[in-house]
């Protein structure tokens, strides 16, 4: 076994540069659109955005009990008061 190269050696470089090819490929097609597409406007207008935070932090209506504000971790506030 002194002549053969371990597996580590071997395995490892081509797994890391397989890497590279998929990275390439993900961002023709994700984000210059090489396929064709267009970003959806949710995404590029920062105005929806926002509206959509006030809409969830003003409350989400429940049948079961009192509204909560969605998504609680980011704003560290699990019990919306009415």
């Amino acid at each position: 076994m002194s002549g053969s190269m371990s597996f580590s050696k071997v395995a490892l470089p081509a797994v890391l540069a397989s890497f590279v090819p998929a990275y390439l490929f993900w961002d023709l097609v994700r984000n210059r659109k090489v396929f064709g597409g267009t970003v959806p406007k949710s995404i590029a207008d920062p105005n929806w955005e926002k509206e959509t935070l006030k809409r969830f932090d003003s409350g989400w209506p429940r049948e079961a009990g009192s509204p909560v504000v969605l998504n609680p971790i980011t704003r560290e506030n699990f019990q919306k008061t009415v």
